[in-house]
Protein backbone atom coordinates (compact mmCIF):
# COMPACT_ATOMS: atom_id res chain seq x y z
CA UNK A 1 0.00 0.00 0.00
CA UNK A 2 1.33 3.42 -0.88
CA UNK A 3 2.02 5.86 1.91
CA UNK A 4 -0.34 8.77 2.29
CA UNK A 5 2.65 11.07 2.49
CA UNK A 6 3.92 10.03 -0.92
CA UNK A 7 0.43 10.03 -2.39
CA UNK A 8 0.07 13.55 -1.08
CA UNK A 9 3.10 14.50 -3.07
CA UNK A 10 6.19 13.79 -1.12
CA UNK A 11 8.13 12.51 -3.94
CA UNK A 12 10.91 10.15 -3.30
CA UNK A 13 13.91 12.30 -3.16
CA UNK A 14 12.57 15.58 -2.34
CA UNK A 15 13.52 15.99 1.17
CA UNK A 16 11.99 16.64 4.32
CA UNK A 17 8.35 16.84 4.02
CA UNK A 18 6.43 16.92 0.85
CA UNK A 19 8.40 17.29 -2.33
CA UNK A 20 7.23 17.54 -5.84
CA UNK A 21 3.46 17.70 -5.64
CA UNK A 22 2.51 18.05 -9.29
CA UNK A 23 -0.94 19.21 -10.17
CA UNK A 24 -2.52 20.83 -13.17
CA UNK A 25 -0.81 24.18 -12.66
CA UNK A 26 2.18 23.29 -14.86
CA UNK A 27 4.68 24.85 -12.55
CA UNK A 28 2.74 27.95 -11.52
CA UNK A 29 1.33 28.41 -8.05
CA UNK A 30 -2.34 29.28 -7.84
CA UNK A 31 -2.74 32.62 -6.17
CA UNK A 32 -6.25 32.36 -4.72
CA UNK A 33 -5.38 30.69 -1.43
CA UNK A 34 -8.17 30.30 1.10
CA UNK A 35 -7.52 32.70 4.00
CA UNK A 36 -7.08 31.17 7.43
CA UNK A 37 -8.77 32.79 10.39
CA UNK A 38 -6.03 34.28 12.56
CA UNK A 39 -5.98 33.19 16.21
CA UNK A 40 -6.21 35.77 18.96
CA UNK A 41 -2.81 36.98 20.12
CA UNK A 42 -1.30 39.26 22.73
CA UNK A 43 2.05 41.02 22.79
CA UNK A 44 4.90 38.71 23.78
CA UNK A 45 6.78 40.36 26.65
CA UNK A 46 10.26 39.15 25.68
CA UNK A 47 10.05 39.64 21.90
CA UNK A 48 13.41 41.39 21.68
CA UNK A 49 15.23 38.68 23.63
CA UNK A 50 13.63 35.98 21.54
CA UNK A 51 14.63 37.70 18.29
CA UNK A 52 18.23 37.94 19.50
CA UNK A 53 18.29 34.30 20.58
CA UNK A 54 16.84 33.11 17.28
CA UNK A 55 19.45 35.06 15.35
CA UNK A 56 22.24 33.37 17.32
CA UNK A 57 20.67 29.94 17.75
CA UNK A 58 23.29 27.33 18.60
CA UNK A 59 23.18 23.55 18.28
CA UNK A 60 19.66 22.23 18.85
CA UNK A 61 17.79 19.06 17.95
CA UNK A 62 14.59 17.25 18.72
CA UNK A 63 11.86 14.89 17.50
CA UNK A 64 9.14 15.72 14.99
CA UNK A 65 5.54 15.43 16.15
CA UNK A 66 2.94 15.95 13.47
CA UNK A 67 0.19 14.78 11.19
CA UNK A 68 -0.62 14.89 7.51
CA UNK A 69 -4.24 14.80 6.42
CA UNK A 70 -5.13 13.90 2.83
CA UNK A 71 -8.85 14.17 2.29
CA UNK A 72 -10.27 12.29 5.27
CA UNK A 73 -7.16 10.19 5.97
CA UNK A 74 -4.86 11.34 8.77
CA UNK A 75 -1.43 9.82 9.31
CA UNK A 76 1.27 10.50 11.89
CA UNK A 77 4.55 12.20 11.03
CA UNK A 78 7.67 11.61 13.11
CA UNK A 79 11.43 11.88 12.75
CA UNK A 80 14.13 14.30 13.85
CA UNK A 81 15.45 17.79 13.16
CA UNK A 82 18.98 18.96 13.96
CA UNK A 83 20.41 22.44 13.50
CA UNK A 84 23.90 23.75 14.24
CA UNK A 85 25.63 26.88 12.98
CA UNK A 86 23.45 27.07 9.89
CA UNK A 87 23.79 23.39 8.97
CA UNK A 88 20.64 21.32 9.25
CA UNK A 89 19.44 17.74 8.95
CA UNK A 90 15.84 16.60 8.80
CA UNK A 91 14.59 13.02 8.67
CA UNK A 92 10.88 12.38 8.30
CA UNK A 93 8.92 9.17 8.73
CA UNK A 94 5.24 8.52 8.29
CA UNK A 95 2.96 6.68 10.73
CA UNK A 96 5.89 5.38 12.80
CA UNK A 97 7.10 3.09 10.01
CA UNK A 98 10.75 2.05 9.95
CA UNK A 99 11.23 3.35 6.43
CA UNK A 100 12.56 6.89 6.23
CA UNK A 101 10.28 8.73 3.84
CA UNK A 102 12.50 11.73 3.13
CA UNK A 103 15.78 13.16 4.39
CA UNK A 104 17.65 16.40 3.79
CA UNK A 105 21.09 17.59 4.86
CA UNK A 106 22.19 21.17 4.28
CA UNK A 107 25.87 21.73 5.02
CA UNK A 108 28.07 24.60 3.87
CA UNK A 109 25.23 25.96 1.70
CA UNK A 110 25.07 22.61 -0.10
CA UNK A 111 21.99 20.41 -0.20
CA UNK A 112 21.72 16.62 -0.14
CA UNK A 113 18.51 14.58 -0.13
CA UNK A 114 17.64 10.93 0.32
CA UNK A 115 14.48 8.88 -0.26
CA UNK A 116 15.57 6.08 2.06
CA UNK A 117 18.55 7.20 4.18
CA UNK A 118 20.75 4.93 2.05
CA UNK A 119 21.16 6.59 -1.33
CA UNK A 120 22.02 10.27 -1.01
CA UNK A 121 21.67 12.76 -3.84
CA UNK A 122 23.75 15.87 -4.42
CA UNK A 123 21.19 18.58 -5.14
CA UNK A 124 23.69 21.42 -5.50
CA UNK A 125 23.86 24.74 -3.68
CA UNK A 126 21.16 26.08 -1.40
CA UNK A 127 21.06 29.75 -0.50
CA UNK A 128 21.56 30.49 3.18
CA UNK A 129 18.55 32.81 3.01
CA UNK A 130 16.28 29.83 2.29
CA UNK A 131 17.62 27.63 5.10
CA UNK A 132 16.05 26.71 8.41
CA UNK A 133 18.34 28.96 10.46
CA UNK A 134 17.39 31.97 8.33
CA UNK A 135 13.69 31.18 8.61
CA UNK A 136 13.85 31.02 12.39
CA UNK A 137 15.98 34.16 12.56
CA UNK A 138 13.38 35.97 10.47
CA UNK A 139 10.39 34.92 12.56
CA UNK A 140 8.05 37.56 13.98
CA UNK A 141 8.59 37.39 17.73
CA UNK A 142 5.90 39.83 18.86
CA UNK A 143 2.63 37.87 18.67
CA UNK A 144 1.89 35.43 21.50
CA UNK A 145 -0.97 33.01 20.77
CA UNK A 146 -0.95 31.61 24.29
CA UNK A 147 0.75 28.81 26.17
CA UNK A 148 0.64 25.24 24.92
CA UNK A 149 2.35 21.92 25.61
CA UNK A 150 4.16 19.82 23.00
CA UNK A 151 6.18 16.72 23.84
CA UNK A 152 5.87 17.54 27.52
CA UNK A 153 7.29 21.04 27.07
CA UNK A 154 5.10 23.98 28.08
CA UNK A 155 5.86 27.16 26.13
CA UNK A 156 4.48 30.28 24.46
CA UNK A 157 3.33 29.85 20.87
CA UNK A 158 4.80 32.82 18.97
CA UNK A 159 3.15 33.18 15.57
CA UNK A 160 4.36 34.74 12.35
CA UNK A 161 1.57 36.00 10.09
CA UNK A 162 0.44 33.32 7.61
CA UNK A 163 2.31 33.48 4.29
CA UNK A 164 4.50 36.36 5.46
CA UNK A 165 7.44 34.11 4.63
CA UNK A 166 7.53 30.98 2.51
CA UNK A 167 8.89 28.50 5.03
CA UNK A 168 8.68 25.49 2.71
CA UNK A 169 12.24 25.93 1.34
CA UNK A 170 13.52 26.08 4.91
CA UNK A 171 11.96 22.66 5.41
CA UNK A 172 13.48 21.29 2.22
CA UNK A 173 10.22 21.31 0.29
CA UNK A 174 10.20 21.83 -3.46
CA UNK A 175 6.98 23.75 -4.12
CA UNK A 176 7.22 24.52 -7.83
CA UNK A 177 3.88 22.92 -8.63
CA UNK A 178 1.78 23.27 -5.49
CA UNK A 179 -1.77 24.58 -5.82
CA UNK A 180 -3.16 26.91 -3.14
CA UNK A 181 -0.10 26.66 -0.94
CA UNK A 182 -0.28 28.35 2.46
CA UNK A 183 2.29 28.15 5.27
CA UNK A 184 2.53 29.53 8.80
CA UNK A 185 5.60 29.48 11.05
CA UNK A 186 5.46 29.31 14.83
CA UNK A 187 8.24 29.48 17.41
CA UNK A 188 7.90 27.95 20.86
CA UNK A 189 9.58 30.05 23.58
CA UNK A 190 9.81 30.15 27.35
CA UNK A 191 8.98 33.12 29.58
CA UNK A 192 12.51 34.52 29.29
CA UNK A 193 12.61 34.60 25.48
CA UNK A 194 14.56 31.40 24.92
CA UNK A 195 13.44 29.40 21.85
CA UNK A 196 12.58 25.83 22.84
CA UNK A 197 11.19 24.64 19.50
CA UNK A 198 9.35 25.57 16.34
CA UNK A 199 6.41 24.39 14.28
CA UNK A 200 4.64 24.86 10.99
CA UNK A 201 1.17 24.65 9.53
CA UNK A 202 0.95 23.96 5.80
CA UNK A 203 -1.82 23.33 3.35
CA UNK A 204 -2.16 22.87 -0.40
CA UNK A 205 -4.13 20.98 -3.01
CA UNK A 206 -3.01 17.92 -4.89
CA UNK A 207 -4.56 15.90 -7.70
CA UNK A 208 -4.91 12.21 -6.81
CA UNK A 209 -6.48 9.91 -9.33
CA UNK A 210 -7.70 12.89 -11.33
CA UNK A 211 -9.48 14.40 -8.30
CA UNK A 212 -8.19 17.39 -6.35
CA UNK A 213 -7.88 16.82 -2.62
CA UNK A 214 -7.03 19.11 0.24
CA UNK A 215 -3.83 18.35 2.12
CA UNK A 216 -3.03 19.76 5.56
CA UNK A 217 0.13 19.24 7.58
CA UNK A 218 0.92 20.17 11.17
CA UNK A 219 4.32 19.55 12.75
CA UNK A 220 6.23 20.69 15.80
CA UNK A 221 9.81 20.14 16.92
CA UNK A 222 10.82 20.74 20.53
CA UNK A 223 14.55 21.04 21.19
CA UNK A 224 14.66 18.25 23.77
CA UNK A 225 17.66 16.19 22.62
CA UNK A 226 20.82 16.81 24.65
CA UNK A 227 23.39 14.86 22.63
CA UNK A 228 25.88 16.99 20.66
CA UNK A 229 24.69 17.80 17.15
CA UNK A 230 26.88 16.31 14.41
CA UNK A 231 25.95 16.94 10.78
CA UNK A 232 28.19 15.50 8.09
CA UNK A 233 28.00 15.36 4.32
CA UNK A 234 27.08 11.94 2.92
CA UNK A 235 29.75 9.91 1.17
CA UNK A 236 29.53 9.17 -2.57
CA UNK A 237 26.21 10.91 -3.27
CA UNK A 238 24.49 10.34 -6.58
CA UNK A 239 24.10 13.21 -9.03
CA UNK A 240 20.82 14.95 -9.82
CA UNK A 241 19.57 15.00 -13.42
CA UNK A 242 16.78 17.43 -14.31
CA UNK A 243 15.10 17.72 -17.71
CA UNK A 244 12.93 20.82 -17.43
CA UNK A 245 11.32 20.60 -20.91
CA UNK A 246 10.29 16.99 -20.27
CA UNK A 247 9.22 17.73 -16.69
CA UNK A 248 11.21 14.93 -15.09
CA UNK A 249 14.15 14.69 -12.70
CA UNK A 250 15.96 11.77 -11.06
CA UNK A 251 19.30 10.67 -9.63
CA UNK A 252 22.07 8.47 -11.02
CA UNK A 253 25.48 7.28 -9.81
CA UNK A 254 28.03 10.02 -10.45
CA UNK A 255 29.96 8.16 -13.16
CA UNK A 256 26.99 7.87 -15.52
CA UNK A 257 27.15 10.14 -18.57
CA UNK A 258 24.62 11.58 -20.98
CA UNK A 259 24.77 9.88 -24.39
CA UNK A 260 23.14 11.07 -27.66
CA UNK A 261 22.82 7.48 -28.91
CA UNK A 262 18.99 7.49 -28.97
CA UNK A 263 18.28 11.20 -29.41
CA UNK A 264 16.94 10.69 -32.95
CA UNK A 265 14.30 8.36 -31.49
CA UNK A 266 13.18 10.92 -28.92
CA UNK A 267 14.78 8.94 -26.10
CA UNK A 268 17.19 10.52 -23.61
CA UNK A 269 19.92 8.10 -22.52
CA UNK A 270 22.57 7.94 -19.78
CA UNK A 271 25.30 5.28 -19.82
CA UNK A 272 27.57 3.74 -17.21
CA UNK A 273 31.03 3.83 -18.85
CA UNK A 274 32.21 0.87 -16.79
CA UNK A 275 29.41 -1.58 -17.54
CA UNK A 276 27.55 -0.12 -20.54
CA UNK A 277 24.32 -0.35 -18.54
CA UNK A 278 21.90 2.40 -19.52
CA UNK A 279 19.03 4.44 -18.13
CA UNK A 280 16.73 6.06 -20.66
CA UNK A 281 13.36 7.78 -20.77
CA UNK A 282 10.85 9.34 -23.13
CA UNK A 283 7.50 11.04 -22.79
CA UNK A 284 4.38 11.59 -24.87
CA UNK A 285 0.90 13.02 -24.65
CA UNK A 286 -1.92 10.60 -23.79
CA UNK A 287 -4.74 13.00 -22.87
CA UNK A 288 -7.06 11.44 -20.31
CA UNK A 289 -5.87 7.88 -20.94
CA UNK A 290 -5.59 5.82 -17.75
CA UNK A 291 -2.39 4.09 -16.66
CA UNK A 292 -3.86 0.70 -17.54
CA UNK A 293 -4.86 1.82 -21.03
CA UNK A 294 -1.57 3.62 -21.65
CA UNK A 295 0.37 0.57 -20.50
CA UNK A 296 -1.63 -1.74 -22.76
CA UNK A 297 -1.07 0.54 -25.72
CA UNK A 298 2.68 0.58 -25.15
CA UNK A 299 2.96 -3.16 -24.54
CA UNK A 300 0.92 -3.96 -27.65
CA UNK A 301 3.38 -2.00 -29.77
CA UNK A 302 6.34 -4.10 -28.66
CA UNK A 303 7.38 -7.43 -30.13
CA UNK A 304 8.61 -9.02 -26.91
CA UNK A 305 6.31 -10.13 -24.10
CA UNK A 306 6.86 -8.57 -20.66
CA UNK A 307 7.13 -10.45 -17.39
CA UNK A 308 7.31 -9.48 -13.74
CA UNK A 309 4.48 -6.98 -14.15
CA UNK A 310 3.35 -5.15 -11.03
CA UNK A 311 2.27 -1.73 -9.79
CA UNK A 312 4.91 0.40 -8.07
CA UNK A 313 5.19 4.09 -7.23
CA UNK A 314 7.20 6.50 -9.35
CA UNK A 315 7.22 10.22 -8.64
CA UNK A 316 4.16 9.91 -6.34
CA UNK A 317 2.20 8.32 -9.19
CA UNK A 318 1.12 4.72 -9.71
CA UNK A 319 3.36 3.13 -12.33
CA UNK A 320 3.49 -0.16 -14.22
CA UNK A 321 6.69 -2.15 -13.66
CA UNK A 322 7.65 -4.85 -16.17
CA UNK A 323 10.74 -6.59 -17.44
CA UNK A 324 11.80 -7.81 -20.88
CA UNK A 325 14.34 -10.28 -22.17
CA UNK A 326 14.64 -8.71 -25.59
CA UNK A 327 15.42 -11.28 -28.26
CA UNK A 328 16.78 -9.01 -30.98
CA UNK A 329 18.95 -6.85 -28.72
CA UNK A 330 19.87 -9.81 -26.48
CA UNK A 331 19.62 -7.67 -23.38
CA UNK A 332 17.54 -7.35 -20.22
CA UNK A 333 15.28 -4.33 -19.76
CA UNK A 334 13.32 -3.01 -16.78
CA UNK A 335 10.54 -0.58 -17.67
CA UNK A 336 8.41 1.76 -15.57
CA UNK A 337 5.39 3.42 -17.18
CA UNK A 338 3.70 6.31 -15.39
CA UNK A 339 0.93 8.70 -16.43
CA UNK A 340 1.31 12.14 -14.92
CA UNK A 341 -1.50 14.54 -15.79
CA UNK A 342 -1.79 14.11 -19.58
CA UNK A 343 1.75 12.80 -20.17
CA UNK A 344 2.95 9.22 -20.20
CA UNK A 345 6.55 8.59 -19.19
CA UNK A 346 8.54 5.47 -19.95
CA UNK A 347 11.73 4.97 -17.93
CA UNK A 348 14.06 2.13 -18.88
CA UNK A 349 17.08 0.43 -17.38
CA UNK A 350 18.98 -1.86 -19.75
CA UNK A 351 21.90 -4.22 -19.27
CA UNK A 352 23.37 -7.70 -19.48
CA UNK A 353 20.79 -10.49 -18.87
CA UNK A 354 23.35 -12.21 -16.64
CA UNK A 355 22.92 -9.33 -14.15
CA UNK A 356 19.13 -9.53 -13.94
CA UNK A 357 18.90 -9.37 -10.15
CA UNK A 358 21.39 -6.50 -9.87
CA UNK A 359 19.60 -4.56 -12.61
CA UNK A 360 16.26 -5.04 -10.89
CA UNK A 361 17.75 -3.62 -7.69
CA UNK A 362 19.35 -0.67 -9.47
CA UNK A 363 16.13 0.08 -11.34
CA UNK A 364 14.16 0.27 -8.10
CA UNK A 365 16.76 2.64 -6.68
CA UNK A 366 16.70 4.94 -9.71
CA UNK A 367 12.91 4.87 -10.09
CA UNK A 368 12.56 5.75 -6.41
CA UNK A 369 14.31 9.08 -7.00
CA UNK A 370 12.07 10.25 -9.85
CA UNK A 371 10.20 13.54 -9.56
CA UNK A 372 7.75 14.94 -12.08
CA UNK A 373 8.39 18.65 -12.15
CA UNK A 374 5.56 20.19 -14.11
Amino acid sequence: MQSELRRAGATICVCILIGGVVTGCAGNKTGNTVPTRAPATTAYKNASALATNLASLGSVSGPIHGTITVGSNEHTLSGTVSLTRGASQVSLLESGQDQVIADEIVLGSHRYTSPDDKIWIDRGSKADSTGLAAALAGADTTQDAGVGTVDGVKAHKILTTPDKMDIAPALGIDTWTYDNESTTLRVWANDAGKPVGFGASMSWRVTLGGVQQEVATELDVMFTYTSPVQIEAPTSPWKWVEDKPAGIAFALPTAWKRSPVNDALGVTTYLDPASADAVAYNDGLVGNLSLADATKKIVDQRKDTPSGTQIIEVGAEDASWMTYHRTKQKDYQVVAIAVHETIVYQIFLLGDPAKESALDSLARQVFATVEFTR
